[in-house]
């Protein structure tokens, strides 16, 4: 990283880590890392983190409201992450609440330095230089809009979730032993399992089966042996499986058809017709299984093998857009920006510019859109770029010559 590049990347990781830092000494958030870091405290003292009424009784002693009603936070919350995030978060269940959050806000600061260089990743020798004051910005752009730093102050995983994915990049980029940290890393990403479910053919095709498997593999053994520690067997994984086909409808910010911020198929077509869908994991399986049909049918339509960072731009897109998910979870389409910054290179500005324009909507806020009557702009947004995607040139830049 050249000095002119450097100053931006330092002075975005400078006031995010600051923001999240000056947000953890506010008593009032992080509400979802208190029940992440809940979850492993619980099965620390052997008592079970997917009893909704035991979480809520604590959310409620944290976050207290004197008027609790049918949509508030403490009767709307709950542990659903997997066995495995009982074993990652257990760090944080070591530590005192308050140094627990600055922790916290520091690991986002970490996750903000790989998120600041994503613009690099996937970028190939001899390619063109992404050149102009832009690149000077993109940092800055992708760090300082209200979407992260929502996604710190409510405490949820996007921020830590799209790190560890592009410090796998970077992993993945050396090879040799660094390809099992890259393993590593996106094994963490599976904290949020339906969102990362794309990461396995996307490692398949970065790096071969082999390191596909590996991950797969990773992220079993974590999943069994939290399932072991919460219920002192392997088995236990049945048991949360049931749970969470029950436990997670319970919860009113998890419905498509009352909430506006979620970001799937589901919400869209539910404002278009009316008819509602509320998602399994089956349903979404069978979205991830279609949307996987139209990537490989869009690949044999151009002919070529797409590029890695269309491949990556893809797989953000359809974690996005298969599973229903809520609205902090778009920032995850961040991950594209290198497919991006290769439009721009190419000179295939059209398509840079609908990309920039369409990303950009998922960082404005809920609540201005809302009050004129737009209430759905994070599931269409998600949806036209998703389009965007399979129309878009898979390879903007041409192939090299070997040799």
């Amino acid at each position: 990283m050249g000095d002119a590049t450097r100053a931006p990347v330092l002075a975005a990781v400078g006031l995010f880590t600051a923001f999240a830092v000056a947000r953890a000494a506010n008593p009032h958030t992080f509400p979802d890392f208190f029940i992440f870091r809940l979850g492993s405290e619980l099965t620390a003292r052997g008592e079970n983190p997917y009893d909704l009424a035991q979480v809520r009784a604590h959310v409620a002693t944290q976050f207290p409201d004197p008027d609790p009603g049918p949509t508030s936070f403490v009767n709307n919350c709950g542990y659903f992450l997997p066995p495995a995030a009982t074993v990652l978060f257990l760090p944080f269940a070591a530590l005192p609440w308050r140094e627990a959050k600055v922790a916290w806000a520091l690991l986002q600061g970490l996750a903000a330095v790989a998120i600041a260089t994503l613009p690099r990743r996937l970028r190939r020798p001899g390619d063109p230089a992404f050149a102009g004051p832009l690149p000077l910005l993109v940092p800055l752009l992708l760090l300082l809009n209200w979407l992260p730093l929502d996604v710190v102050t409510v405490g949820q995983f996007t921020v830590v979730f799209v790190g560890c994915v592009s410090a796998g990049l970077w992993c993945f980029e050396r090879g040799g032993r660094w390809a099992w940290v890259s393993v590593l890393l996106w094994a963490v990403a599976f904290v949020k399992p339906h969102v990362a479910l794309p990461l396995v053919p996307l490692a398949w095709y970065l790096g071969g089966w082999r390191r596909a498997a590996a991950l797969v593999g990773v992220v079993a053994a974590l999943n069994l042996a939290g399932a072991t520690l919460i219920g002192g067997s392997p088995l236990f994984l049945r048991d949360y499986l049931a749970y969470l086909g029950t436990g997670f409808g319970a919860v009113v910010y998890n419905r498509a058809g009352l909430n506006p911020e979620i970001t799937s198929w589901n919400r869209l077509l539910f404002v278009a017709t009316g008819v509602l869908v509320e998602q399994t994991a089956a349903t979404a399986v069978a979205a991830y299984l279609v949307w996987f049909g139209l990537v490989a049918g869009r690949c044999r339509a151009a002919g070529v093998w797409p590029s890695a960072a269309w491949a990556l731009a893809a797989a953000a897109a359809g974690a996005v857009w298969c599973p229903q998910v809520l609205g902090y979870e778009a920032f995850v389409l961040v991950l594209a920006v290198p497919w991006v910054r290769d439009l721009v290179a190419a000179g295939r500005r059209g398509w840079a510019a609908a990309a920039v324009l369409l990303l950009a909507l998922q960082a404005v806020r809920f609540a201005p859109l809302h009050a004129v009557g737009f209430d759905f702009h994070r599931p269409l947004g998600v949806a036209l770029f998703a389009l965007l995607v399979l129309a878009g040139p898979p390879r903007p830049l041409p192939a090299r010559p070997v040799g």
